[in-house]
């Protein structure tokens, strides 16, 4: 049986690292905007705010094509990003159309936990230089970008997991969980 699982939430919640594990238990290759924003950094200029939006684009554009091979096939995949209203209408539509079951996941937490983990990763996890160009200094803009990104309206279902005070393997096993019961 296929599955379509999208992995999305706040900024710093753990969904890439999340998406990563989930790949490995299901056995589903999983895509991340994130990955894919730095392998077209590698070739394409990013240095200004409005180059490193058209690579998000762009890797979102990629995303949407993954899932549009992988559905054509019933297949499964596992898709990770801070998708957007449109983008997830697009999914959904996507899914519908192949008649494929889909689940997101959303990731949130406490906004001060989440400042403090994209901090340090910011500043002590040697991040990849694409995703440094548009950075979020002060806990009011982090808190003011996270809210508008939770103020979406649901396109589909939010299976939430708060990730506050939850370790990695917490995480996994509360997605584990939560995917066996959504049938």
């Amino acid at each position: 049986m296929s599955k379509i699982i999208i992995i999305a939430g706040d900024l710093a919640s753990g969904k890439s690292t999340l998406a990563k594990k989930l790949s490995a238990h299901l056995k589903v290759p999983y895509f991340s905007k994130e990955n894919i924003k730095e392998i077209l950094g590698a070739e394409i200029d990013f240095s200004k705010i409005k180059e490193n939006k058209k690579l998000s684009n762009s890797a979102i554009d990629l995303l949407l094509h993954i899932l549009d091979r992988v559905t054509a096939v019933n297949g499964s995949v596992i898709l990770e990003a801070n998708f957007h209203k449109e983008e997830l209408e697009k999914i959904k539509r996507e899914c519908e159309l192949s008649h494929e079951a889909v689940v997101l996941l959303y990731l949130t937490g406490d906004i001060d936990v989440l400042f403090e983990r994209f901090m340090y990763r910011t500043y002590y996890e040697n991040r990849h230089p694409v995703h440094l160009t548009h950075p979020l200094a002060t806990i009011e803009e982090f808190e003011k970008y996270v809210l508008k990104w939770r103020a979406d309206p649901e396109v589909l279902p939010r299976h939430i997991i708060n990730v506050t005070n939850c370790d990695r393997d917490i995480i996994f096993s509360k997605a584990v969980e939560m995917l066996k019961s959504i049938k």
